[in-house]
C-alpha cells in the first residue's frame, strides 16, 4: 500500500480538499461521522455540506470540518441546494454523496443536479446508491447519467436494487456497465473495477465489531480523503478496505467486539495509519 507523500512544503490545500454532501434532520450523524472519518484519513480540508436545519449539530462534534448550511426541503437537501454550496468552496478535488442523504423528491433531484454539474472524482454511499434506481424529471434513471470514474459503495441491500434497476447480475457486471468501482460490502468485501484486465481485490481480514450502524459512513470517508489526496478510484477503494477493516481489528483488540461503534473506528485510524507508514 502506497499512501500519498505528505511534503515538507505542503498546506492544507495541496493535501487534498474534499466535499462531503450529506445528512438530513432525520440522520445528521452520518455526515458526521463520514466527514471525522475523511479528516482523520489524511485529506487537508474537508468541508460538509448538510441541511441549515442541522447545521449546529454538525458544527458541535465538527471542530476542524467547516460547515455549510444546504438549502432544505423538509429537513433534506433541496432540489436547487448545490447552486448555494459550490460557490463556497475554493476547491474541490472530490466529493462524497450520499451518508444519511433520505431518499425523497428533492434529494433526487438534488442529486440528478449533482450528476450534472461536477466533473471531480465521486464517490457515492447510501441513499445516493437508492436515488440512483429513482429517474430525473425527464423521466431519466439516474444511474445512467453516471459520469465514468464513480466509486459506488453499496452493501447487500443497496447492490440488490442496483442489480435490479440495471439488469445486471453481478457486481462485477455492474462496475463493467457503469465503468465505477464497486465496494461491495459485506463480511467480506470485494471491489471490483471496471477495467477487466485488473482482478477483483478480495478483503476478509475484517471483524464482525464492524457490523454497526455508521460503519459504512465511515468507510465512505476514508475512501473520499483518499481520492481527494490524489490516489486513483482503484487504490482509494481497495486501500481504505483495509484500513477500515484494520481500525476495526485495533479498536476491537483496545476494547469489545460487542461494543465497539462506529466512532471507534474512527478512533482507532491514526493507530492504523502509525502501522501501516511508521510516521
Amino acid at each position: 500500500m502506497q499512501l500519498p507523500t505528505i511534503e515538507r512544503d505542503a498546506n492544507k490545500y495541496t493535501r487534498g480538499c474534499l466535499l462531503i454532501v450529506a445528512g438530513s434532520a432525520r440522520f445528521p450523524g452520518a455526515a458526521i461521522l463520514a466527514a471525522q472519518a475523511a479528516a482523520r484519513s489524511g485529506a487537508g480540508y474537508t468541508s460538509l455540506a448538510i441541511p441549515a436545519s442541522v447545521v449546529q449539530v454538525a458544527q458541535s462534534h465538527l471542530l476542524t470540518v467547516p460547515v455549510i448550511a444546504a438549502a432544505e426541503t423538509n429537513g433534506a437537501f433541496a432540489a436547487h441546494a448545490l447552486v448555494g454550496i459550490l460557490p463556497q468552496m475554493q476547491r474541490i478535488d472530490a466529493i462524497l454523496c450520499g451518508p444519511g442523504l433520505t431518499v425523497t423528491e428533492s434529494t433526487r433531484g438534488f442529486l440528478a443536479n449533482l450528476l450534472k454539474q461536477t466533473a471531480c472524482p465521486l464517490v457515492l454511499d447510501a441513499d445516493a446508491l437508492n436515488l440512483l434506481s429513482e429517474t430525473d424529471l425527464d423521466g431519466k434513471l439516474l444511474w445512467q447519467s453516471l459520469p465514468a470514474g464513480v466509486i459506488l459503495t453499496p452493501h447487500a441491500g443497496e447492490l440488490k436494487r442496483l442489480l435490479a434497476t440495471t439488469n445486471t447480475s453481478t457486481a462485477a457486471e455492474l462496475a463493467l456497465l457503469l465503468q465505477a468501482v464497486v465496494v461491495a460490502k459485506g463480511a467480506e468485501t470485494d471491489v471490483f473495477s471496471p477495467e477487466r484486465e485488473v482482478e477483483p481485490f478480495h478483503y476478509q481480514d475484517g471483524t464482525a465489531a464492524l457490523a454497526k450502524a455508521g460503519s459504512g459512513d465511515v468507510l465512505a470517508g476514508i475512501i473520499a480523503s483518499l481520492l481527494a489526496q490524489g490516489l486513483t478510484t482503484w487504490q482509494a477503494a481497495s486501500y481504505a478496505v483495509q484500513i477500515h477493516g484494520r481500525a476495526g481489528s485495533l479498536a476491537e483488540v483496545n476494547g469489545s467486539r460487542r461494543s465497539l461503534i462506529a466512532r471507534d473506528i474512527i478512533d482507532t485510524l491514526s493507530a492504523t495509519f502509525y502501522e501501516i507508514e511508521g510516521t
